[in-house]
Formats: C-alpha cells, sequence, structure tokens
C-alpha cells in the first residue's frame, strides 16, 4: 500500500498505521500540520508552504505490528529523507499479556533525519500519564534534565531570599510571599519542561483561532456550528501539557480559587454553554457553565450561564444561588440583576402553587 500526501493544500501532521505489511508513505512537498500558509502576489496561485512535514514536532507516524514500512520525504521532486522500519527488527516483543504487535513505535524528523523511536507505556513512568501526546525515552530524558535544572534554578533562587531574623539569630527565614512567587513561577516552569515553549505557543494558536471562528459563528446566529468550533477548540487545548491537572480539577467538582492554565479554557466552556442555552440544550449548558466555574469562579459568564441553565430546567432555588455568586462578582451587572429578580418571582409562584395558593 503506498500512501501519498502531495501539494500545498495536503495536511497529515500525524498518521496511525496498525497491523499491515509493505506500506509506503510518502510525503511530497507536503505542508506540516502547523503550517501557516501564505499567499503570493499572483492571485491564479494557491497557498504556499512556509513549514514543511517532519518540520513541526507534532508531524508523526505512530505504528505497532507494521511489517516493511518505508518513508519518504520529497523537496522539488527529489527525495529528502528516507527511512525504513520493521516492529520485529525495531526489537517489539511480548509482555506479559500484551503481544510484539501492540507495541508502538514513532517515526519523526530528528535533527533532519528520519528516526524510529519506542513509544513508553504508561506504566513507565509516572511522568508518561501526564502527557497529552505519547513519549519516547529520549523525550523522557530531555524532560527529566529539564525538570532537574528547574530545580536546581529553584534551590538557587530560594538561597537569595534567606534572610536572618534578628541581632541574635534566631534562624534563617525565607521570606513567605517571595517563596510563594518563586513556587508559582517554578510550577508554571515545570509545565513547559513537558513540551518546548514553540510547541505551546502553535498549540494556543491553533486554539485561538478555532475560538475566533466560534465566535464569529455565534454572532451569526449559527450556534451548532458555533459550538462544532468550540468543541474543536477544546480538543486543541487537551493537547496543552497541562491537561492532567485540568481533568483532575473537573474531576473534583470542587469550586475553589482560579487554575492557572495555559490557556483559559473556563471563556470557550462558557461561550458554548451560552450556544447550548440558545439551541434548548439546558444539561449541556449547565455542564459547561459548571465547569467553567470550578475552572475560574471569578470569571462571571460561566457561572451566569450555569444559573441561566438551572433556571430553564426549573430548578429555581439553585438557579438563584448560582446567579446570587455571579452577582456578588458584578454587582452593577443588570443582565445578572433582572435574571436573578425573574427566578425569585419563579420560586415565589412555584411555592404558592404547591401551597395551593
Amino acid at each position: 500500500v503506498t500512501l501519498i500526501v502531495e501539494g500545498d493544500d495536503a495536511t497529515a501532521a500525524t498518521i496511525q498505521a496498525d497491523l499491515c505489511t509493505n506500506l509506503d508513505i510518502q510525503f511530497h512537498d507536503a505542508p506540516s500540520g502547523k503550517n501557516i500558509p501564505l499567499r503570493v502576489r499572483d492571485t491564479n496561485s494557491g497557498p504556499t508552504t512556509t513549514l514543511f512535514w517532519g518540520q513541526d514536532v507534532n508531524d508523526r507516524i505512530y505504528h505497532a505490528g507494521v511489517s516493511n514500512l518505508r518513508v519518504r520525504t520529497y523537496r522539488d521532486g527529489f527525495v529528502d529523507l528516507d527511512t525504513t522500519s520493521d516492529y520485529k527488527k525495531n526489537g517489539a516483543k511480548a509482555i506479559g499479556n500484551a503481544a510484539a504487535e501492540e507495541v508502538q513505535f514513532v517515526t519523526s524528523v530528528i535533527e533532519d533525519e528520519l528516526i524510529t523511536e519506542r513509544v513508553l507505556k504508561p506504566g513507565d513512568s509516572k511522568e508518561i500519564k501526564q502527557r497529552a501526546r505519547p513519549m519516547t525515552e529520549r523525550e523522557l530524558r530531555e524532560l527529566e534534565k529539564k525538570k532537574s535544572q528547574i530545580e536546581e534554578a529553584l534551590d538557587e533562587k530560594l538561597k537569595d531570599l534567606i534572610q536572618i531574623k534578628g541581632k541574635n539569630g534566631g534562624g534563617a527565614v525565607v521570606q513567605q510571599a517571595e517563596k510563594k512567587a518563586v513556587e508559582k513561577e517554578v510550577v508554571i516552569e515545570e509545565v513547559y519542561a513537558s513540551a518546548t515553549k514553540e510547541e505551546i505557543e502553535a498549540i494556543v494558536s491553533s486554539i485561538e483561532d478555532q475560538k475566533a471562528k466560534g465566535n464569529e459563528a455565534f454572532t451569526s446566529g449559527e450556534y451548532a456550528q458555533a459550538i462544532l468550533l468550540y468543541t474543536m477548540a477544546l480538543d486543541e487545548a487537551a493537547r496543552l501539557p497541562d491537561v492532567s491537572t485540568v481533568t483532575e480539577k473537573l474531576s473534583s467538582s470542587v469550586v475553589s480559587e482560579p487554575l492557572e492554565q495555559l490557556f483559559p479554557r473556563h471563556v470557550i466552556l462558557s461561550n458554548r454553554s451560552a450556544c447550548f442555552l440558545k439551541l434548548g440544550h439546558h444539561e449541556k449548558a449547565l455542564k459547561d457553565g459548571s465547569d467553567a466555574e470550578i475552572l475560574n469562579p471569578a470569571y462571571v459568564k460561566g457561572v451566569f450561564r450555569k444559573g441561566l441553565a438551572l433556571h430553564a430546567m426549573g430548578r429555581y432555588r439553585d438557579a438563584i444561588d448560582a446567579l446570587a455568586k455571579a452577582q456578588k462578582v458584578e454587582p452593577k451587572n443588570k443582565q445578572i440583576k433582572q435574571a436573578l429578580q425573574f427566578a425569585e418571582v419563579r420560586l415565589h409562584q412555584e411555592m404558592r402553587k404547591r401551597m395551593g395558593t
């Protein structure tokens, strides 16, 4: 089987191949999944490729149980990079209940060469579970090196914060406010350690693009299309290295302090909640509004839309609680004030109806 990816408009950043033989994959001047096309002055010409397949870290071919795999990249009609791979020759072996055909490998461009590496399993390291993308042993070593450098930098920073208390000594102390600031900075650095800054910026750029398109669709009244675009933005956000922290926070269902994120997912969740409300999908609107509140209770739009969803479901007492929280954040917001008053009226009407008066 031959798979050819060719031309400026062809994009296949990631390919997964399983249990096949004699697979030939060719990239002919094919753009990377992160390519930003540029239009040339000739209006009859299409977009031009600025980043070719293999030039971004997310351009990868995952394969398991594949015999006689060949991967080639072409530039201007000539072979640029060429490699072959075979799961047995790569050392795949049956381990426990897992057959050799289940061992996964990845072929990608590393330092201008096509290289095939074994993908680590979640049990190989606790770091693997925290990654949005499968990791190789080389990447794990790089990650551990970065974390070691961060820890050393933290030690140096904390040394500078140590002061002697009082004339008589009294012991060395660290100023708590400054220490917390350093620790926060280190947490952010540790998140970045699991991915390059360029990787994160590329993902964030893609999220922003989908979000902007979703906003345009919402403004045009195309709510179903907006939901699709916001969902695509959230799917992109799931590729960020802080995804495990976000998932853990949402699973806890605890509303506390705003969660530090590499991208404010609560904004997209709140926007999608508004779309669900417009289409009458109140339970989905409630879920997105609640998740937005969990991630950032100070983001009033998420709490407000949670309250509107509860009101639409006839849960007026819960709606009043949510809308009161939103009003506390923005006491001068007329929309929130009106919604809260309406919910109180409906609750009063419902109570009178139950009492038969």
